[in-house]
C-alpha cells in the first residue's frame, strides 16, 4: 500500500480530519470509555473549532494519513507543548484498514523528523491505561512509560493515562 501523509491546512481538510477522528474514536474507545465520554472528548478535542484553536493557539500540526489515496488516519503533534522541550504527540489514529500497512511507521517517522528539525530531544505522548494495544505499539517504537496521570477534562470525565517518552539521539 502506498502511504502518504498530507498536512491539514484547509477547512475541508479539518472537516475530513474530524470525520476520521469521530470514526476512529468510536472504534477505539466506545467500549473502554462509553459513548457519552467519547462524544464529549471528540467534541472537546477533535471538533473543527477545537482543531482550529489548537493549530492557531498551540502550534499543533495535523496530517491526514492516506493509503492508496484513501484517508485512513491522522496524526497531530505540537512542539514545546506546555513549555516542555519536547514534541507532544497528541494524536495518532488509524482506521482498521490502515493497520499493518506501514502507516504507523510513516507517522512515527514524521514525528521524529519534525522533533529533530526543531532540535527537540524527545517525544512525549499520553495513552489511556486501558488501551494495552496502543501502549504496546508505542513501546515497540521506543517509548517508555515515565509516569501516570489522571486529568479532569470537564463534563464529569477524566483521562486516566500513562505518560510515555521517547528520547531521540
Amino acid at each position: 500500500m502506498n502511504i502518504e501523509l498530507k498536512r491539514v491546512e484547509t477547512s475541508e481538510n479539518i472537516d475530513l480530519l474530524c470525520s476520521l477522528a469521530n470514526e476512529a474514536w468510536e472504534l477505539a474507545y466506545s467500549e473502554l470509555l462509553g459513548p457519552k465520554q467519547v462524544e464529549y472528548m471528540v467534541d472537546k478535542f477533535l471538533s473543527p473549532p477545537a482543531v482550529r484553536e489548537q493549530m492557531k493557539e498551540q502550534s499543533y500540526e495535523y496530517y491526514i494519513i492516506y493509503g492508496d489515496d484513501e484517508p485512513g488516519g491522522f496524526i497531530g503533534f505540537a512542539p514545546n507543548y506546555e513549555g516542555r522541550d519536547e514534541l507532544f504527540l497528541s494524536k495518532l489514529y488509524l482506521l482498521p484498514g490502515m493497520k499493518g500497512t506501514g502507516a504507523a511507521k510513516a507517522a512515527f517517522a514524521l514525528a521524529e523528523s519534525e522533533a529533530k528539525r526543531l532540535s527537540l530531544p524527545a517525544i512525549r505522548l499520553t495513552v489511556n491505561k486501558g488501551n494495552a494495544h496502543a501502549k504496546e505499539v508505542y513501546e515497540h517504537w521506543g517509548f517508555e512509560t515515565v509516569e501516570s496521570a489522571v486529568t479532569d477534562i470537564g463534563g464529569g470525565f477524566v483521562m486516566d493515562d500513562y505518560i510515555m517518552v521517547k528520547k531521540l539521539t
